[in-house]
């Protein structure tokens, strides 16, 4: 159920400048043993380091690893011992965590090339700000027992506190003294905070010890009347106001793990449309039943972002149970999952949880490496990897270990899948890998690890008790894609090779690789010496493993790639002497063809010409018919009817000619007369002219159109 990371190796975090600063501060300073400690932290391109000899910040651009190292002093360091440092997603606040309070370092801005802080001064002091200093003071047995930068805060400025009087408290920067909302997770009542209580709840292990965020829900509705959702001022409203509204109107389930094991969740929401009462929901029952309730001594929760969400629980014993919320209702034979929507988690009822959790399993890592050191227990932490939500990364005193839950992303694809999909999680266990072991010689001083931080570019980096900080480059893991959906008028058909070889041989491979246990880098103290023996042990012990769980799958791996290698050359060259017989048949039928296509030619003209001859013989044959065709009697009978008119047309031409010679006789006639009297004047007035010149010319018209009309008629005729 584990096995080693392909790819991992260790990539300079010697060679780190920090480191170095580090190692010189850390070098005569004994940290207090605390399974809390996370002094270092990653934002972008710079990492961020808390020291405690100095009480400041120190900070470096991870590339180049020579960078300058940047001190940022605060103006208000905290007087309690910092065992977290926590920054935004903005990367411009860092919280300071401890049992007696919770401070906020407000970073400069960063510029110039490399953009270092405040243009790249060695010493920069920074605005601190306290988040509840009067309460804590006034209530000294309260501690913060966790705190995170709340995922809904569009400006990043919201801080969430689980103290020990079993509250869940949401602070704005703005306002660091009151908080905003003040969330009840125990059974201790406002106002009555003593010593006593504390001891009882703690012994008995109801107190909160640890929460995590889950994916937000779908917004909650507007209230009726609210002139945003009816629309009454819709066109005043500005978008982006609108898109604010609407993330602050998601709601965030937060879910609370208590030292016995319990699981409660409540809803969280920073919108002004939060409700004024919070219903914690629990404990959630956890299926399959188990005496012990999967362990008494629960220590920290992470939450992997999927849907449904994974609960992942440590134990101080070393065992992690990676749980699955589901529905409540769902028949336990049937195993399939909830996509549940979270919000029917946030209602106000008294009824009981509508979801559970089923423990799809537990893993039991190995802490330590030293033989007879089989009691050894550590809390653990656990920290997510901001690259991928299927894996995570546990630190504890005696090292680190990555998780990779390969569930997540069995889940994230069958959401895409259709509502009928059966869900299979038979392949989907857990794989851990070792990676570093601070406690592998008894006689070695302890080396506990006090910082681990993964960023998107693949890089793990961890700090130790002595300021050395260890990075480690990581594979890349799963990331959700979107995929297409299969197209329905065609089904994609398998090659013959891919029916016979059923399995892919790349998984294939990887389950001969897999690897019961991994060698982790090894890092621990010299305090006192170490004999020969215990060095001769570890390096059997070391040997016995890279042999069995590298040496060996790796020889075994071999032998498999060299026989599939043989077997598709084998086939390669089979495939090769058919290609090769492909071509020269084809060869033939490209010859074959290009005759086919020549003779074809030669028939299309023949068929041609045939055809001509057939149409001149219809033709002629047409024609030697004794009786007329339609057309023919067609135009006969217009012959006949034209024949008819050619008298009354003939008629009317001989009576204009009659008219014409008429007028021209009269016209000369009156020439003459004018002319003989040229003194003489004309008796017609003007108007009368005008109408005998438009007479003339309607006249002249009409004589047009009968001679082009005779003219048509003897065309016709021929004559």
């Amino acid at each position: 159920m584990s096995t080693n990371m392909a790819g991992s190796s260790t990539t300079g975090g010697e060679s780190l400048k920090l480191s170095k600063v580090l190692s010189e501060k850390y070098k005569d300073l004994l940290l207090t043993k605390c399974p809390r400690h996370q002094l270092l932290n990653v934002a972008d391109d710079v990492i961020v380091a808390w020291s405690k000899e100095d009480g400041c910040l120190l900070s470096q651009l991870v590339t180049p690893s020579d960078s300058k190292v940047q001190t940022l002093a605060l103006s208000k360091p905290p007087v309690w011992e910092v065992e977290q440092i926590q920054m935004n997603k903005n990367g411009n606040c860092v919280a300071l965590i401890g049992r007696r309070g919770v401070a906020v370092v407000e970073l400069p801005h960063r510029s110039g090339d490399p953009p270092l802080y405040d243009r790249g001064r060695d010493t920069i002091t920074c605005r601190v700000e306290y988040v509840a200093a009067r309460f804590f003071s006034c209530h000294p047995k309260v501690e913060v027992l966790a705190a995170a930068w709340h995922p809904g805060s569009l400006d990043n400025n919201h801080i969430v506190i689980l103290a020990s009087d079993n509250y869940l408290r949401i602070f704005n920067l703005s306002s660091n003294e009151i908080p905003e909302q003040a969330i009840s997770v125990g059974s201790v009542k406002a106002g009555v905070i003593s010593s006593s209580n504390f001891t009882c709840t703690s012994t008995l292990g109801e107190n909160a010890v640890a929460f995590d965020f889950s994916l937000p829900s779908e917004p909650m509705k507007y209230l009726s009347g609210n002139p945003v959702s009816n629309g009454v001022i819709e066109n005043l409203i500005d978008r982006d106001d609108e898109k604010r509204q609407s993330f602050l109107a998601l709601q965030w389930p937060v879910f609370i793990l208590y030292g016995n094991g319990d699981i409660y969740f409540t809803i969280t929401m920073l919108g002004t449309n939060r409700p004024h009462l919070h219903k914690l929901h629990g404990p959630l029952s956890m299926t399959p039943a188990c005496d012990d309730n999967y362990g008494l001594d629960s220590c920290s929760l992470l939450v992997l972002q999927s849907s449904p969400p994974v609960l992942v629980i440590a134990t101080t014993t070393g065992q992690l149970h990676h749980c699955i919320v589901v529905d409540n209702d769902l028949n336990e034979d049937t195993g399939s999952l909830l996509q549940n929507n979270m919000s029917n988690y946030g209602s106000q009822s008294g009824v009981p949880a509508a979801v559970k959790l089923h423990v799809y399993e537990t893993v039991e890592l190995e802490l330590s490496l030293v033989p007879d050191d089989e009691g050894f227990t550590a809390p653990l932490s656990l920290h997510p990897d901001p690259s991928t939500p299927t894996r995570y990364w546990v630190s504890h005193e005696a090292g680190v270990h990555g998780v990779t839950v390969p569930i997540i992303e069995h889940l994230l694809q069958y959401t895409d899948l259709p509502d009928d999909a059966a869900f299979s999680s038979s392949e989907s266990l857990c794989m851990v890998d070792h990676l570093v072991c601070t406690r592998s010689l008894t006689a070695a001083g302890p080396m506990p690890v006090v910082g681990l931080v993964a960023n998107s570019t693949h890089n793990l980096y961890v700090l130790l008790a002595s300021g050395r900080i260890i990075s480690i480059g990581i594979p890349a893991g799963f990331t959700p894609l979107v995929m297409d959906p299969p197209h329905t008028d065609y089904t994609l058909a398998l090659s013959p090779l891919r029916k016979i070889h059923t399995e892919n041989f790349e998984d294939h491979i990887r389950s001969i690789l897999h690897r019961l246990s991994s060698q982790p880098l090894l890092a621990s103290g010299s305090n006192s010496e170490v004999t020969p023996g215990e060095y001769l042990n570890l390096l059997n012990r070391i040997t016995a493993t890279l042999r069995t769980n590298y040496m060996q799958p790796q020889r075994a791996a071999r032998v498999d790639i060299q026989r599939r290698s043989d077997i598709l050359i084998e086939q390669k060259q089979r495939l090769q002497a058919e290609i090769d017989d492909l071509q020269s048949r084809k060869k033939l039928l490209t010859e074959k063809a290009h005759d086919l296509a020549e003779r074809y030619e030669e028939s299309n003209d023949k068929k041609i010409h045939l055809v001509e001859r057939i149409e001149r013989v219809l033709s002629r044959v047409m024609r030697a018919l004794p009786m007329l065709s339609r057309g023919e009697k067609n135009m006969k009978h217009e012959l006949d009817s034209m024949q008819s008119h050619i008298s009354s047309l003939m008629n009317e031409l001989t009576q204009i000619k009659a008219k014409d010679k008429w007028q021209t006789n009269q016209k000369e006639k009156f020439q003459n007369t004018e002319a003989s009297k040229n003194q003489r004047v004309s008796s017609v007035s003007e108007n009368q002219l005008k109408a005998l010149k438009q007479a003339l010319t309607i006249e002249g018209e009409k004589l047009s159109i009968l001679v082009e009309r005779v003219n048509q008629v003897k065309h016709d005729l021929q004559l």
